[in-house]
């Protein structure tokens, strides 16, 4: 079955990326890969075992599902789960990981500690105690950290593994007051810490724009895709050596001429000003491509395959649950543009349609853009010597000349 889009999955980017941030960082500090929500959509089971390979000493999920999703393709790497999780599911892979210390939870209050300490596994839990320092979201609150590090401390069944918090900013005066609180607390439990325990702050954007905030453990999502927090143009990223990893094709499955006042789209809130060439693409929304990109009063662009490369045309009229349609009016017109490639997200970190461009111009921010691509276009992994994998939601398709390679 040929596919007409297909969004691509750079392996060796992504083993790119975390050495490039092994060296930001340094060896003492570790690195924890966050893979949560199927890797940002881009397949957890590929995107784990490849940041497991590139040194990887942690990885993080949200919930015990996801985990267990994981747990054959991460080595032994230890997997932290973020969510408040109260009870654990029987599951054969969450039990292994368990038996080994592998599995490690986060407590967020006294109740939910009540519950964690009732668990008998027959060897100690690890867990992490989240303080919120002004996310307002899961975690302890400041005057509450001494009672959970005690109750944690008190529980035979449980052991105090790391201490750590989530700044709600990437903004360096935001990140110092938050870091300020969580320092506090600090300081006022430091008497019950157990040797080795890890302290931990920074996600992607804290790790590069506050760099006295990796301390022990750095947790990275966003990197390893190649993007940074805020980097529009990309500068930041290449300047420390991340690569994109992640781009979206597709191709224009009809052109055909109008004449000048045809309307185009729902609402027909677009109106050719001239005679020109309408090209469609088989992408709408339900593929997850943002629909507040498309403004008809001021066109988004996506690029399109030509003799001499790729040029920029707008989209035209409303974005539709399957389609969209671009203007191609002012190509040569005499490019045979039938079937010619399209690049919707862009790996090149400069590029009109990088990852951060477009997610900016939809007014999201870009691990939505990504968790939000549909699960009906396919995968495509690439990976030196290991050739190129196109992977549908049920089936395994080869994409090109180079030999194709396993999913796993």
């Amino acid at each position: 079955m040929r596919h007409t889009s297909h969004i691509r999955v750079d392996l060796d980017a992504v083993a790119g990326n975390l050495h490039a941030i092994r060296h930001v960082v340094g060896s003492r500090t570790r690195i924890c890969s966050v893979v949560k929500a199927d890797a940002y959509g881009l397949g957890a089971r590929r995107v784990a075992r490849t940041l497991i390979e590139a040194g990887s000493q942690m990885l993080a999920v949200f919930t015990p599902a996801q985990a267990a999703e994981i747990e054959d393709v991460s080595a032994n790497a230890r997997i932290l789960v973020l969510m408040p999780t109260r009870e654990l599911p029987q599951d054969p892979a969450i039990a292994r990981m368990l038996s080994v210390g592998r599995l490690e939870l986060v407590v967020t209050d006294l109740d939910q500690l009540a519950m964690l300490s009732s668990i008998r596994l027959g060897r100690t839990l690890p867990v992490h105690v989240e303080i919120d320092t002004g996310m307002g979201r899961a975690g302890v609150h400041s005057d509450m950290a001494q009672t959970v590090i005690e109750g944690v401390r008190e529980a035979r069944s449980l052991r105090l593994r790391g201490v750590f918090t989530h700044f709600s900013s990437n903004e360096p005066d935001v990140i110092a007051e938050q870091s300020a609180r969580f320092e506090q607390v600090l300081a006022e439990i430091t008497d019950l810490l157990p040797p080795r325990v890890e302290i931990h702050a920074a996600s992607t954007g804290p790790c590069f724009s506050s760099p006295e905030e990796r301390r022990d453990v750095v947790r990275i999502g966003l990197g390893w895709t190649g993007s940074l927090p805020g980097d529009l143009d990309g500068r930041q990223a290449t300047e420390v050596g991340l690569r994109g990893a992640v781009g979206w094709t597709s191709s224009l499955i009809q052109v055909r001429d109008v004449k000048a006042g045809v309307t185009v789209g729902y609402g027909s809130r677009w109106t050719t000003p001239r005679a020109t060439r309408l090209g469609l693409i088989p992408v709408g929304y339900s593929d997850g491509y943002p629909s507040s990109c498309v403004d008809p009063k001021d066109p988004h662009r996506v690029l399109v395959e030509v003799r001499d490369g790729l040029r920029a045309v707008p989209v035209v009229g409303m974005m539709n649950m399957d389609q969209l349609v671009v203007d191609l009016g002012d190509l040569d017109p005499s490019e045979p543009l039938d079937q010619s490639g399209v690049v919707l997200v862009s790996e090149q970190q400069d590029s009109l349609v990088s990852l951060s461009r477009v997610a900016a111009r939809a007014g999201i921010i870009p691990h939505q853009l990504l968790a939000c691509l549909g699960g009906n276009v396919p995968r495509t992994y690439l990976a030196e010597g290991g050739g190129t994998l196109v992977r549908p939601c049920s089936q395994q398709v080869e994409f090109d000349d180079r030999s194709a390679t396993a999913a796993g």
